[in-house]
């Protein structure tokens, strides 16, 4: 099970996200909740079942922005010979149960635009998982091709959903930039 309590990394924005000539790392209690949790919680991920990994995906975007998704996606991706983030794509769950998440980013700030997970089985109880994860939410569903989740109040604007895929768009009204 991800334990959610050790992800206030995901969300904290340094008091030097925008200082000139200071960065995250020049925070201390950004430093407190990055190390060792980030590392933690990546693992947890990794090595999730894959109903908790796409409930706890849309929870992390779910109430707030997460402005230190990169570390996360990173994290999904796998290190070169000198443990480096491969530029190659991958999936590093334990389970291989899904295609490499696709994270698609806006050309000027970098901001995520959409993230999607491609399934390599198909799932009919992902409808399940996403709506549970939205209960407390304000949401509305409409059924055509795919189900789509239409979210109120949230830094998610709606969830598009098949058995084969999900891909949840961003409300870019709510994106945090992390300028580090």
């Amino acid at each position: 099970m991800i334990d959610r309590k050790i992800t206030e990394w995901l969300f904290y924005v340094s008091e030097n996200n925008r200082a000139i000539g200071k960065s995250s790392w020049d925070d201390p209690k950004w430093r407190d909740l990055f190390f060792p949790n980030k590392k933690v919680f990546c693992n947890q991920v990794l090595e999730s079942s894959l109903d908790d990994f796409v409930r706890t995906l849309v929870w992390i975007f779910k109430d707030r922005f997460p402005v230190e998704f990169g570390s996360f996606k990173t994290s999904m991706y796998g290190l070169d010979d000198e443990g480096v983030p491969s530029k190659e794509q991958m999936n590093r769950r334990k389970l291989q149960d899904i295609k490499p998440m696709i994270v698609e980013m806006d050309d000027d700030y970098w901001a995520i635009q959409s993230v999607k997970i491609e399934f390599k089985k198909q799932q009919p109880e992902v409808f399940s998982w996403i709506e549970s994860e939205l209960v407390g939410k304000g949401f509305s569903k409409q059924e055509k091709e795919l189900v789509t989740y239409n979210v109120m109040d949230s830094p998610i604007s709606h969830i598009e959903v098949t058995e084969e895929a999900f891909t949840i768009h961003i409300n870019q009204e709510r994106v945090v930039i992390n300028t580090y």
